[in-house]
């Protein structure tokens, strides 16, 4: 068997390709998450409303329950692995390139996730700040006490089946509705006399 570049550069156990496939299904569920959420009026907004705009930053307080309400939610541990993830792809992207240095450049980006592993706090604090600029200290409190009740905690565990089954679900009908938009492109384009 011919090695490939990409596979010498796998590590260990399919590690890389484990590391792949739970990539893409992490944005498959992210994409589904964000296209659930779109449908709320918070976050549907194109464009912040001019009262919105001229709101005043959140307080400390409000920051620090909207960090604690995430973790709560779910969402920050939503984003675990997604540093690695990119330093994973940022090493590949040099792959092409450079096809003799993979095993280099895997040991190089395992030996720098510590390192990046320190900036997961900045997701949550862009979450926090989302969720603070939308929602009063209060409303936050209210939110947090919800998933800290039997039910929240239950939503919270139960969450990554719900989004699996969504996106499987998404997935199943895109591919349905793309069938049958190249069936009917195909009758259109025929009768003016193509044949795809």
């Amino acid at each position: 068997m011919i090695e490939t570049p990409y596979r010498a550069f796998r590590p260990q156990d399919n590690q890389m390709e484990t590391i792949m496939r739970r990539s893409t299904a992490r944005g498959l569920a992210f994409g589904a998450l964000f296209l659930a959420l779109a449908g709320t009026p918070a976050l549907a907004q194109t464009a912040p409303a001019p009262a919105a705009a001229a709101k005043a930053a959140p307080s400390t307080g409000a920051m620090q329950v909207a960090r604690d309400l995430v973790v709560a939610n779910g969402e920050a541990a939503a984003f675990n692995g997604v540093l690695q993830n990119i330093l994973d792809g940022a090493a590949l992207g040099f792959l092409q390139t450079n096809p003799d240095l993979a095993p280099q450049l895997r040991d190089t980006a395992v030996a720098l996730r510590p390192e990046f592993e320190k900036k997961q706090s900045e997701i949550v604090d862009m979450i926090a700040a989302a969720y603070a600029s939308n929602f009063t200290e209060d409303e936050l409190k209210q939110a947090l006490a919800f998933y800290k009740t039997p039910v929240g905690q239950k939503l919270v565990t139960d969450r990554p089946a719900i989004v699996q089954q969504t996106v499987q679900s998404i997935q199943q009908w895109g591919a349905r509705v793309n069938a049958e938009a190249m069936d009917r492109i195909r009758a259109e384009m025929k009768k003016k006399g193509h044949d795809l």
